[in-house]
């Protein structure tokens, strides 16, 4: 079974006889954007070589410093493995993705359509919303159980608050009051976070906004990695569809993005992220000495770096009850299985309109 594999290690990653294999380096990968960089490897190749066969690869997610040459390239665009690069810092930076072999003209045609149509994109852009908004109650009703006193008191006014922007949203009418509301949902549920955390969590990673450019501290860093791995995810199986991930109705297309990935990624995010997050926090399985501090910003380190991702590639595995297939699903299934809900609606609107995803336990 395919699967996506994350390295970390750097080196040089080359194509071997008919598979992969990787050539690694001694020492640390080095700050990419350190003022003496000249762009050449931090390390030399030590002669250590980990091959691995391509048969088993869906996709690829570089956190390491790795070389690649065109023959490589080549090897991956005919295997349809497309290659996610992070940065030092683990921010996602970019994709390498092989041609295309899922098109349709008519399909790309009908995205542009909705995307032009003010009242079509309001539509979509919508259901975005509503569904993010909807898990992001499953979430909180999830950990209510756990509370009591003040906190239980907070988290049932949040509730009535999220309720109230759930009747507004039906009365949005253009995609920036739609996206305030978006903004005020998200700020609610983060002012949650410290009391699903408890007490003593909370202590060690406190958290009062979320801020994004640089991360201003541990659980902001965890977020925003969190949130790369989700949208990198989804654009993976955007990738297995002949849906353009430039055309977007919730976030605005915009250059250097693929901003529909973004769209479809709101609404998994409260489940496969914040839930990661909280489990790793709360297990203790993360602590401080897992970030660092650079440049103002704080990042997760290498090591820390690893447990997300385990954690990320545990949860994609994981399966749920679908109600509408009456089977069970794996989390990364569901958002091929969304990608194609879109595709349908995008053909017949009418006939067949898109409901985000709702999680129900």
């Amino acid at each position: 079974m395919k699967r996506p594999h994350y390295l970390f290690s750097s080196g040089r990653l080359r194509r071997q006889h008919n598979t992969l294999c990787l050539e690694r380096t001694k020492g640390e990968r080095q700050p990419d954007d350190a003022p003496d960089d000249e762009g050449l490897p931090s390390a030399e190749a030590d002669g250590g070589r980990a091959p691995f066969p391509v048969e088993a690869v869906d996709s690829l997610y570089l956190f390491g410093e790795i070389e690649i040459n065109s023959k490589l390239v080549t090897f991956l665009g005919q295997q349809g493995i497309p290659t996610f690069f992070y940065d030092y810092y683990g921010n996602y930076t970019a994709t390498l993705f092989p041609r295309e072999g899922q098109l349709s003209g008519r399909l790309r045609v009908d995205q542009a359509r909705h995307y032009l149509s003010a009242k079509r994109r309001l539509v979509l852009a919508r259901a975005f919303v509503e569904a993010a908004l909807f898990n992001i109650e499953r979430v909180i009703k999830y950990y209510q159980p756990r509370l009591a006193g003040e906190e239980q008191a907070a988290v049932q006014a949040t509730l009535l608050e999220l309720k109230k922007d759930r009747e507004v949203l039906p009365l949005t009418v253009d995609i920036p009051t739609l996206m305030a509301v978006e903004g005020r949902i998200r700020d609610r549920y983060y002012r949650l976070w410290p009391h699903f955390l408890g007490p003593e969590v909370a202590a060690r990673f406190p958290f009062n906004k979320r801020e994004r450019r640089p991360p201003s501290n541990e659980l902001n860093a965890l977020i925003s990695f969190g949130n790369s791995l989700c949208y990198s995810t989804v654009l993976r199986q955007i990738y297995r569809t002949a849906l353009d991930p430039t055309i977007a109705y919730l976030h605005e297309p915009g250059d250097r993005r693929f901003s529909l990935a973004l769209d479809l990624a709101e609404v998994f995010k409260p489940l496969l992220v914040d839930r990661m997050i909280f489990r790793l926090l709360k297990t203790g399985e993360l602590n401080p000495r897992h970030f660092e501090k650079y440049l103002g910003g704080c990042y997760l380190t290498e090591a820390g770096r690893k447990i997300v991702v385990g954690h990320w590639d545990e949860r994609l595995s994981q399966t749920v009850k679908h109600r509408t297939m009456n089977k069970k699903v794996s989390y990364e299934r569901l958002i091929r299985h969304e990608c194609y809900k879109l595709v349908r609606h995008l053909c017949d609107p009418v006939g067949d309109p898109y409901h985000g995803f709702h999680m129900w336990w």
